[in-house]
C-alpha cells in the first residue's frame, strides 16, 4: 500500500514496532493486489515530509491530516500514529485530560481506507497498541480518565473504515475533528472530496456541512456519535 494523503499535500508513499511480511497470502495478492509496503520504504516516503510532524521547532504540530488510501492493515497508519506522539509526553502536558486530549488530537487527524475488513480491524487494533503502549511508557500505566478509551474506539470506527476509495470517494462519509477549548472537539461530517488533480482539502465544502453546533468533550465522544445540538435557552 503506497500512497499518503495529508491535507496540503500528496505524497506517494508497533508497542515497539513489530515485523510484519509483505504479503498474508499468494491468494489475496491475486485477489486483492495486496502487497505491504516494508518498513523501510514507509519510513523513507514519511521522512520526505517533515514539516507534517511534531519537532523540536514545532512539537504541538499534531493535527495535521493523514488519509492512506489503501492502507492495508495499517503499516503507514501506525508509522504515522507514532511520529505524532513523539512529542506528547507527560513532561509536557501532564498525567491528566490535557495530555490524554493530545493523545487524541494525534489519532483523530489520522484516516485509513481499506476494501478489506479484516485489514480495517487490523488496524484498528495496531493503533489502538500503540495509544496503549504510549500512555504506559509516559505514565507508567496503561489505565485512563472514564471515557478515553471509549473515546479512542469510536475514533477508530470513524477514521478507519472499509471502502473502495477509487470508487467510494464521493459518498464516503468521514469526521473532520477541529480541537477546541476545554479539551473537546468540533465536529463535521463529509464526504472526502472527488476532484483531480489531488484536493487540497481532504473534505469536501460543495454542500452545507453537517457539524456540531457545539463543542464535544473527548470523554463523551462516544456517548455523542451523531451532532450534538445547542441546548435551547430557558
Amino acid at each position: 500500500m503506497s500512497s499518503v494523503v495529508n491535507g496540503s499535500a500528496v505524497v506517494v508513499a508497533t508497542s515497539p514496532t513489530v515485523q510484519l511480511a509483505q504479503i498474508k497470502s499468494k491468494q489475496r495478492v491475486r485477489d486483492l493486489a495486496e502487497v505491504y509496503t516494508h518498513e523501510r520504504e514507509v519510513n523513507a516516503m514519511l521522512d520526505l515530509v517533515p514539516d507534517m510532524f511534531p519537532s523540536e521547532v514545532d512539537p504541538a504540530n499534531h493535527d495535521r491530516r493523514f488519509l492512506e488510501p489503501a492502507c492495508g492493515s495499517g503499516n503507514f497508519l501506525e508509522a504515522i500514529l507514532r511520529r505524532k506522539l513523539v512529542t506528547v509526553t507527560s513532561q509536557r502536558y501532564g498525567r491528566g485530560q490535557r495530555f490524554e486530549f493530545r493523545v487524541l488530537r494525534c489519532l483523530t487527524s489520522t484516516y485509513g481506507i481499506d476494501i478489506d475488513q479484516e485489514n480495517v480491524e487490523q488496524a484498528r487494533r495496531r493503533l489502538h497498541d500503540v495509544l496503549e503502549w504510549h500512555l504506559h511508557s509516559q505514565l507508567n500505566t496503561r489505565d485512563a480518565s472514564t471515557g478515553f478509551y471509549a473515546a479512542v474506539t469510536h475514533v477508530l470506527e470513524t477514521n478507519i473504515v472499509r471502502a473502495n476509495t477509487l470508487t467510494d470517494a464521493a459518498t464516503l462519509i468521514l469526521v473532520d475533528y477541529q480541537p477546541s477549548r476545554g479539551n473537546a472537539f468540533l465536529r463535521r461530517w463529509s464526504p472526502l472530496r472527488d476532484s483531480e488533480p489531488a484536493p487540497v482539502d481532504l473534505f469536501s465544502m460543495d454542500d452545507e456541512p453537517v457539524q456540531d453546533e457545539a463543542p464535544v468533550h473527548y470523554s463523551l465522544l462516544a456517548d455523542n456519535p451523531e451532532p450534538v445540538r445547542k441546548k435551547a435557552s430557558a
